[in-house]
């Protein structure tokens, strides 16, 4: 498309990384199009197939294809209307021959320097063109992938000069918010971006944040808009439509500055209802309905966009208020709890998402993140991500993950508690690794054969011990991969055997038992007469995701080994294998045991280290030792 008269001069690799990407980049402002075409540019004649979870017709289609030639679609781009979902577009392609489109991220002309600073971002984390799209949770669901990230929604109400009760906060004050999260390093986004990264798991920026305003209060045309507008971030705000007809009291927007507002693509208009109810559980069915049903109806005729979201007046609904949302269309509903406030990851399901009162900003957005990149389909692996530590409930049971970075083993020369095993390393997180023997209160011999680069250099396994591991995974692990394969004691027990499986091994180890092997968990089957496999105890784990990332992990409860490897499957492992267990297991993370007890001294680890950088781009299987594709 260079060269195209009126269109921003993009680097078509780059931002084309960014289109795959989704809602990485189409925050408030973008669509995604893809063309059928395999040449390095694209010709006026081709066509443009346009899919957008949020806009029309994804709603009512469920393919969601709109096909447009390139003058139309230019068209459109140049007034800026919502003809395409511009302002309420988080767009991923999923139809056709997917090896022979080429996806372009097109964000409006006013957005452009903005999304620019993100591509350092995107380009570091996402490692493959060839991206697994994500796979759309059922509605109301979120996605288990959309449950990692931590997106925090932000509230205001009232903005005006002089404050009248504690919630109100001033122009200042509210610009001085505004300017610390630029210094925060935090990117605005719409509510869009969030419903599709909850709905599909694909990863926002970095530090994500969404900025919503309730009430349709004066102030906001006069005060919040302008403030939009300099620092160029989105937002949402919250009208209930007899406001513009009240008189006296606080201030209202009026409609012809809401239909201002409506037409740029940084603001999303959602429906507060008519009269702004103080509960809508305790509505008749009738009035209750005109809230959900008419606000919506009245809206769009007035404004002349889709009205997709609802925010319940202080926060109540229940199941039959939510059912009413659902079934008058909208794609999702804002709530708030002042007592229980969370990040839209842990809300219950999208008619109920979660948000934050303003006054915690500083507290909160340290803690946002995008969530993990989109799962890789061509198997290879990815450490040059940033470490972070996650925590997770299922059933009852409680696991802690700490994810990114590049894997290394450690073989001390005795036993240690793990924070007094990494004291003067760098290592940033570590997780007990292989077994060990117990003849001896200091021994540092592993079960099994095992190589360290942080360490002790190959050390066999016991000869009459080894024939019992055959089958059990073998961790090889290098700069670039890591490989799983089934022990055996005639090939794997000398430095030579191991090098043979992947040249490049700085690190090795026989593992416990496969938890999870190829995305999917292992069944009681699977796990034959692993002693005590099944039995409720704390486990240690360590694998790879579908990201290709690497992930160490205990959990916080008592479990067996089946439900722990269907509980990683869920969290989107590609492969786990269980580590020494029981009495041994043990977390570290930046110095500090995680584990709330003191557990047995272990002599061995898988660590993280912070990533040195990002691999060189255009690694290839045959330029690669190793044979396995590398972050490019």
């Amino acid at each position: 498309m260079s060269g195209r008269k009126g269109w921003p001069q993009l680097n078509p690799i780059r931002w084309g990384i960014i289109g795959l990407l989704g809602s990485s980049m189409v925050l408030a402002q973008g669509i995604l199009i893809t063309t059928r075409a395999t040449a390095s540019s694209t010709t006026e004649d081709e066509q443009v197939t346009v899919w957008s979870i949020d806009s029309p017709p994804c709603s009512t289609n469920p393919t969601g294809l709109m096909t447009w030639d390139f003058d139309h679609l230019q068209r459109a781009f140049a007034t800026r209307t919502d003809t395409l979902g511009l302002g309420d577009c988080a767009a991923y392609l999923r139809t056709g021959d997917r090896t022979t489109q080429r996806p372009i991220f097109l964000p409006t002309p006013t957005t452009l320097e903005k999304y620019q600073r993100q591509v350092n971002y995107t380009s570091q984390q996402w490692q493959s063109m060839d991206a697994v799209l994500p796979e759309i949770a059922p509605f109301p669901e979120l996605h288990p992938q959309g449950r990692l990230g931590n997106v925090p929604i932000l509230m205001w109400h009232d903005i005006l000069p002089e404050k009248e009760v504690f919630f109100d906060i001033t122009p200042e004050e509210l610009e001085a918010q505004f300017q610390r999260i630029q210094e925060l390093d935090a990117t605005p986004v719409s509510i869009a971006a969030v419903v599709a990264h909850l709905r599909t798991g694909a990863p926002l920026p970095e530090k994500p944040v969404v900025l919503t305003f309730d009430d349709g209060y004066g102030g906001h045309y006069k005060y919040v808009y302008p403030l939009l507008k300099k620092y160029n971030f989105p937002a949402t705000f919250s009208i209930y439509t007899k406001k513009m007809e009240l008189v006296g009291g606080r201030t209202s927007v009026t409609w012809e500055q809401l239909e201002k507002m409506a037409r740029d693509p940084l603001v999303t208009i959602v429906s507060h209802g008519i009269n702004h109810p103080p509960d809508l559980r305790e509505l008749e069915d009738e009035p209750l309905y005109i809230e959900i049903f008419e606000s919506k109806r009245i809206l769009e005729e007035r404004l002349g966009i889709p009205i997709n979201y609802f925010t319940y007046p202080v926060g109540h609904s229940d199941e039959r208020v939510e059912a009413l949302v659902a079934e008058a269309g909208y794609h999702a509903a804002l709530s708030m709890d002042n007592v229980d406030e969370k990040f839209a990851s842990a809300s219950p399901d999208l008619l109920k998402i979660a948000r934050f009162g303003q006054s915690r900003l500083e507290e909160v957005i340290p803690e946002a993140w995008g969530g993990q990149p989109l799962p890789r389909r061509d198997g290879g692996f990815n450490f040059t991500t940033e470490i972070r530590k996650s925590e997770h409930e299922a059933e009852g049971i409680g696991l802690i993950l700490i994810t990114g970075g590049r894997p290394e083993t450690i073989h001390a020369n005795t036993r240690y508690q793990l924070p007094e095993m990494l004291e003067g390393t760098d290592v940033v997180a570590a997780v007990d690794g292989a077994f060990f023997s117990l003849k001896y209160l200091d021994s540092n011999v592993l079960i099994g054969p095992a190589l360290s680069r942080q360490g002790r250099a190959f050390a066999p396994g016991n000869p009459s011990e080894n024939p019992l591991l055959n089958g059990r995974p073998l961790v090889l692990i290098s700069p670039t991969a890591v490989h799983f394969i089934p022990f055996d004691a005639d090939l794997h027990n000398t430095a030579a055997g191991i090098k043979a499986e992947l040249p490049k091994v700085t690190d090795a180890f026989v593992g416990a038992a496969w938890l999870v092997k190829d995305s999917k968990p292992r069944t009681y089957e699977e796990f034959g007469d692993l002693f005590d496999f099944d039995a409720a105890r704390h486990r240690a784990f360590w694998g790879i995701n579908q990201a290709g990332q690497p992930v160490v992990g205990v959990t916080k409860d008592l479990v067996g080994s089946v439900e722990l490897g269907e509980m990683l499957a869920s969290l989107g492992f590609r492969d786990a294998v269980m580590l020494d267990s029981g009495g041994s297991t043990s977390l570290a993370y930046l110095g500090e045991s995680l584990v709330g007890y003191t557990p047995r001294p272990v002599p061995h680890a898988v660590v993280l280290y912070a990533a040195e950088g990002i691999v060189k781009p255009g690694v290839t299987e045959q330029e690669d030792e190793d044979s396995d594709v590398v972050a490019n």
